[in-house]
């Protein structure tokens, strides 16, 4: 059977459509919190490269085995990386004198170290630690000592936590990127996430997700070495003990209950590693994950171009003879042919899309017209798909954080105008929808009243007239509040630009206006409810045009109340012309 395209080739929006097709139950799934992240290297390719280290811990013990007062106890070391790298040492002595980068093996040896990282971490020098090759030849506190900034990958996790969605995950990673993520999203608050290195972390309070770091933390071991040095995991040996070792247990009972109790979705993780393998043996023979899984979502997803080896022993060890039955299914089940940039952009932009048509049925639920939410859900839908076709690469980072740090910037703009009538706080932060799952939303009292629902159909409606040809929207023209939360322009010669603000109600709309956000005299603001119209007359449109917009270059704010819509149209197809009729742009 064809795979399609590759996980280099796959668009966000092609994710998209595979949530709503063969990996629907996976995307219903991880939406309500079913789902526990397993990430590994894969998703921080901004942390310090392992080939660079790797030359570095090389350089730093070549260059003591040279020194008579230090020869006799690094040539040995020396000699134990050459044979891992499948060299001679006796064929490359003469080269001792020269930095690895002029060698003209360099690139072998680093090829072959790479694959053997475990094992070069784990090179002994007489008289010193056991963990030295990476605490003092690679000095790695210093080799993460000015972290790049979170990654696409990163900051649409920091979402998923904020949204409720994800509420466990297990790292392999030394790194803090889903730390720094979660804190620049959350605005810094304190307690969102709970970071557990130290077995003792897991007493902690509750966060709205808990990182488990398994293997360590550079952040906790710079910060505090004598407590967390000693959980930094890479080497062979700390690799086969972890499994048994006493330090480890709580961690251990804890990753093996995540992997018993959840289902697991792998980004960036290869499963190579001993340890791992273990912790889902373990949680196999606690409680098995069920296969055929239908119509549940398969217990484990991999985002990967094709199931690796370390993989295939998770699903052997998961399924036993199920797998045995048919390993091809098992495979094209488990196989999320994308890479996890790219889902987990579709999961944010999937889980808020789907929020909010949840939203507009539970607001509408009682005027009678569910069936109004129903037909305006695929504008929201196709919206969200137009955005997902701007996830492309940034030429210069190959990669889509530009992207995301944009999309963040330009919903919480929305979000903090609907919401209160002001800018974000802080520009570089996530305004959230509401901590609920989307099956949770129907109790989340606080969260209906907040007028989300009609945010969505504001959405829907702008969507239909853009389908529609009739006016196209951009991103505000500045940063000024009175640039609105977007630009929208009429889709013909005369066509002006016009800040467009929806908010919640008429104080929001009130204090915007005592703002000066409407001083350009040319806004339209579109309202949740009804009390903007019934202040200005009770008129069948509620808005002032001062002129023929776009004849002469001056318009007048135009507000349009969608709780009067809403009472006045009995069906989609009206409330879409009236809309329209309304916004006379």
């Amino acid at each position: 059977m064809a795979l399609g395209p590759t996980a280099n080739e796959i668009s966000v929006r092609e994710v998209l459509a595979k949530f709503s097709a063969e990996f629907a139950p996976m995307a219903r799934a991880v939406e309500n919190g079913e789902f526990a992240l397993w990430v590994g290297s894969g998703i921080s390719r901004q942390a310090p490269s392992l080939g660079n280290l790797i030359e570095k811990a090389f350089n730093y013990i070549r260059e003591r085995a040279i020194d008579p007062a230090t020869a006799a106890a690094y040539s040995p070391a020396l000699e134990e990386a050459l044979i891992l790298a499948e060299i001679d040492p006796a064929n490359a002595q003469a080269q001792y004198s020269q930095p690895l980068a002029e060698w003209p093996e360099h690139g072998a040896i680093i090829n072959r170290l790479w694959t053997k990282y475990s094992r070069v971490l784990d090179i002994r020098v007489p008289g010193t630690d056991p963990d030295f090759v990476l605490w003092d030849a690679i000095n790695i506190r210093k080799a993460f000592e000015h972290p790049a900034a979170p990654a696409a990958e990163h900051l649409c996790i920091a979402i998923l936590i904020l949204e409720g969605a994800v509420q466990a995950i297990a790292s392999a990673n030394w790194d803090g990127f889903i730390e720094a993520a979660v804190e620049r999203l959350s605005n810094g608050v304190q307690g969102v996430l709970q970071v557990v290195v130290d077995p003792n972390q897991l007493r902690g309070p509750a966060g709205r997700a808990r990182l488990l770091k398994f293997h360590g933390c550079i952040v906790h071991a710079t910060r505090e070495p004598a407590v967390f040095r000693r959980f930094l995991t890479g080497s062979y040996t700390q690799i086969m003990g972890w499994p048994e070792a006493a330090a480890f247990a709580a961690m251990r009972n804890a990753v093996v209950g995540l992997a018993t109790t959840q289902k697991t979705l792998v980004l960036g993780l290869s499963i190579q590693d001993n340890n791992l393998q273990t912790l889902f043996a373990r949680a196999q023979a606690v409680h098995a994950w069920p296969w055929p899984s239908a119509p549940s979502s398969p217990a484990h997803i991999f985002c990967e171009d094709s199931i690796q080896q370390g993989q295939r022993d998770v699903l052997r060890l998961s399924y036993g003879e199920a797998y045995n039955s048919d390993p091809a299914a098992v495979h094209e089940a488990t196989l999320l042919r994308a890479w996890g940039e790219k889902v987990l952009i579709a999961l944010a932009l999937k889980l808020l899309t789907d929020k909010l048509v949840i939203f507009m049925q539970l607001g509408l639920a009682p005027l009678g017209k569910v069936d109004v939410a129903v037909a305006l859900a695929p504008l929201l839908e196709t919206l969200r798909d137009d955005i997902a076709d701007l996830a492309v690469p940034d030429p210069r980072t190959e990669n889509r954080t530009a992207f995301v740090n944009e999309a963040i910037a330009l919903w919480s703009r929305m979000l903090s105008l609907f919401r209160s009538g002001t800018l974000p706080s802080n520009p570089e932060a996530y305004e959230a929808l509401c901590g609920s799952t989307p099956n949770l939303l129907v109790a989340d009292q606080n969260a209906q009243s907040m007028g989300f629902g009609c945010l969505g159909i504001a959405l829907s409606l702008l969507q239909n007239g853009r389908q529609a040809g009739l006016w196209e929207l951009r991103g505000p023209a500045s940063n000024a509040l009175t640039s609105g939360a977007l630009t929208a322009r009429a889709r013909r010669p005369d066509g002006v630009d016009r800040p467009f603000f929806v908010v919640k109600s008429a104080t929001e709309a009130i204090g915007l206006k005592s703002r000066g956000a409407f001083a350009n005299d040319n806004a339209i603001v579109v309202h949740a409810d009804n009390a903007w119209h019934q202040m200005a007359g009770g008129s069948v449109t509620a808005r002032r045009v001062r002129s023929a917009p776009g004849r002469t270059g001056h318009v007048g704010e135009t507000h349009v109340s969608l709780g009067d819509l809403l009472t006045r149209c009995g069906d989609a197809a009206t409330l879409q012309r009236e809309f329209i009729a309304e916004m006379m742009l």
